[in-house]
Parts: C-alpha cells; structure tokens; sequence
C-alpha cells in the first residue's frame, strides 16, 4: 500500500513540473511570436575612430583610447532586432580634421545598422583624445630559450636582429627591445626558423598592450646550431701587452666560477678555458670574459667571469747559466758546448740570478750531438722564452 502511495506521488510531480515547462515554454513562443517592441540601455559601446590612416600620413597618432570613459545609449527597437544588432551598435568619431598634436574633445555620432532600431537617448558627452607626434626608432630582438636537450647546448642566432618600430612618440619612447621566446627541447638537427617577438620596455618586462606601434615585420629568422655539452676548468692569463709588466703572483687567482659548461663540436679538443685579464684593478678584483675558441659555443650568461688576484710587477734579467746534463747512459759522459745565455723574469724585488739551475734530459742518447731543450729551477724565476743548448755524449 506504502509503494502505491508513493508511485502516486511521484506521478503528481512529474505532472506539475511538466505543466510549468510547458508554460515557459507557451509564454516565450507568445512572446517572440509577437516580437513586441521594448527599450534598453547599451552599455560600454566601443569607440571607431574614422581617419586614422590620414591622420598617420601627417605623422600624427592617436592615444588615450583606453581612458575614453563607458559610452552608452538608450534605444528603443523590435526584441529580435535588437538581439541580432545589439553587438553592431558603435560611437563614430572623426579625426580627419585634425593636424596638430594636443588634447581635443570631439563629438561621437551612434552607428546603428538597421533603420528598425531608434536612439532614444546618448548617454555620453564630448570624448576626449590625445593627438601625439608619430617617430620610429630600431629596436634589437634578442632570442630567448625554453627547454632543454639533454647532454646538449643549443647556440639559437638571429640572422637579423634590427626592428623599426613606428607609433606615438610616448609607446616607442617605452620600447626598450624585443624578445623572441623559442623552445628548443623538440630540436633534433640545426636548422632556421621563423619566430614572432614580443616588445619589451627598459626593465625587460612584456609590453602586454599598445594603440598605436607598428613594426617593418612580425618575426625574426633564428638559427639553431646544436653542441655537445662539456664542463671545463677557466685560468686566469694576463694579455701579451700586460704580461711584458706584470704577474699573476704565484698563480694562485680565485676564480668564480671555477669551471663553466660550454658547447662544443666533435673536433674541438679543448681542455680548458681561458679567461684574459686585459685591466688591472688597485684592489685585485677583475671582470672579464671568456675566450671563445673555434667549435665552441659559450652561453651569453656563462661569459662573464670573476677573478680576485694578486698581480705584481714583473722584472727581467739576462743571464749566464751552467747546464746540467741529466739522466746519461751509463758509460757515457755528457756537456753542454758551453753555457746558456739567456733572459729570465720574476716578481720585482725577489728575482735573483744567482743560484738557478738549469737541465737538459739526455735520457737513452747514445753517442752524439744533440740539441737539447732546457729547463729552469729556482725560486721566483723563469725563462723567458724556450731555450735550448747542444750538448755532446761520449
């Protein structure tokens, strides 16, 4: 009895929830059969200024479209026409009397496209807008990477670099540059592509919106040359002109960073890289570049090196010296013809002359003359030069 109770009152409103659909639904047919006249009010109606192309032609701009305040009108029209051309309705605004820069406050005229829609009332007064001077200027596009490739440094290049922009003096005055973004992670082989840019003002930050720039081209053409990755250790070493006067003092710089990543190609054998001091600084403290090496990419940020040093002035002297023959078959006896004149450098104040060694190897020579390089050993001292003595094994 209880489930028959129940069946029955689901069946009740069932029914009533029908009735009232099909009550909605009979009204809005009644209602759009008739299509009755009614009166609204269109808020936020987008601006259409008429001229802009010959107010660019006398090297003016429009500006301040963003700070027009909410336009509205009040019309009055068929329900259909006004849901078919509620979107079409616009405030025309001509500037094509314009020649000057500065402020203005012109007169908007409504744009309605059927004759079925009337204007009851213009809810907006004068529009204000800036006239501004239009200049160009070139921009640099630099390129931005994201992604990745594993055991691998991408060297992405634009081929030309060089943009000219030309808009309202007060937008081209906020471009700094241009970025153009491209993801390498999907990269297989070198190749060129074409990439869109984006504008940048002088903190490096997007320029997400603009009235008036237009550029010579949307895209730049970027190559990408792929390189194996490899981690090398940077030694600090003076330039030729600054060595002839100076040393890294024991050689014992701090560097920072001590080791860099870099690309490289499968014939590059280098094994370290070199970073070139070319100012001596009172305190130590240096900055300086990397050097780039033929089949080797080193990433921009990757460039810049710091070194703290002691470097002190460098001395030379010219010098006889003994040679010491070392390391003779046994059997044999070795000399050299003579002594080694030559020119030896150090630090100022600590080279001293007397008591330096210097050797020649004759290890497994037999009988003979020979020319033979030599080495120094002494304390603060080196030669300038490679150096080397012949010698005669009896």
């Amino acid at each position: 009895m209880k489930k028959k109770q129940s069946k029955s009152r689901t069946q009740k409103l069932q029914t009533i929830a029908l009735s009232v659909l099909l009550s909605i639904i009979v009204w809005l047919l009644v209602v759009y059969i008739n299509d009755p006249d009614i009166t609204t009010t269109v808020s936020d109606l987008n601006v259409r200024f008429v001229g802009e192309m010959p107010l660019r032609e006398k090297e003016l701009a429009i500006t301040g479209k963003d700070k027009i305040p909410s336009l509205s009108v009040t019309v009055t029209g068929k329900r259909s026409d006004l849901i078919s051309f509620m979107d079409h309705l616009y405030v025309e605004v001509d500037v094509s009397d314009i020649f000057t820069v500065g402020e203005y406050n012109l007169t908007g005229a409504i744009s309605i496209p059927t004759t079925r829609i009337t204007v009851e009332k213009e809810n907006y007064g004068e529009i204000p807008v800036t006239i501004e001077p239009l200049t160009s200027k070139d921009i640099t596009v630099s390129v931005k990477q994201s992604g990745a490739i594993k055991n691998k440094l991408v060297q992405s290049v634009i081929s030309d670099s060089k943009v000219t922009i030309t808009g309202a003096k007060s937008e081209v005055d906020n471009v700094a540059g241009a970025v153009a973004t491209v993801d390498i992670s999907n990269l297989r082989d070198d190749g060129t592509e074409r990439v869109s840019y984006l504008l940048t003002d002088a903190s490096g930050s997007l320029i997400n919106s603009n009235e008036t720039l237009e550029s010579t081209r949307s895209y730049v053409e970027v190559t990408h040359t792929i390189y194996n990755e490899k981690t090398l250790p940077v030694i600090p070493l003076l330039t030729a002109e600054l060595d002839k006067d100076y040393i890294i003092k024991d050689n014992k710089a701090v560097v920072t960073p001590s080791t860099v990543t870099v690309g490289i190609t499968p014939d590059n054998t280098d094994d370290l890289l070199i970073a070139r001091i070319t100012k001596i600084n009172g305190d130590g403290s240096i900055t300086c570049e990397l050097e780039n090496s033929n089949g080797m990419y080193i990433p921009a940020e990757s460039r810049e090196i710091k070194i703290k040093a002691e470097i002190v002035k460098k001395v030379t002297a010219n010098t006889e010296l003994e040679v010491h023959i070392e390391n003779v078959q046994s059997g044999l006896s070795a000399r050299a013809d003579g002594k080694l004149s030559a020119q030896v450098w150090g630090e100022e104040g600590l080279l001293n002359t007397e008591g330096l060694y210097v050797s020649a190897d004759a290890s497994g020579l037999g009988k003979g003359e020979y020319s033979l390089p030599v080495i120094l050993r002494g304390n603060n001292a080196y030669l300038s030069g490679e150096y080397k003595v012949n010698v005669i094994i009896e």
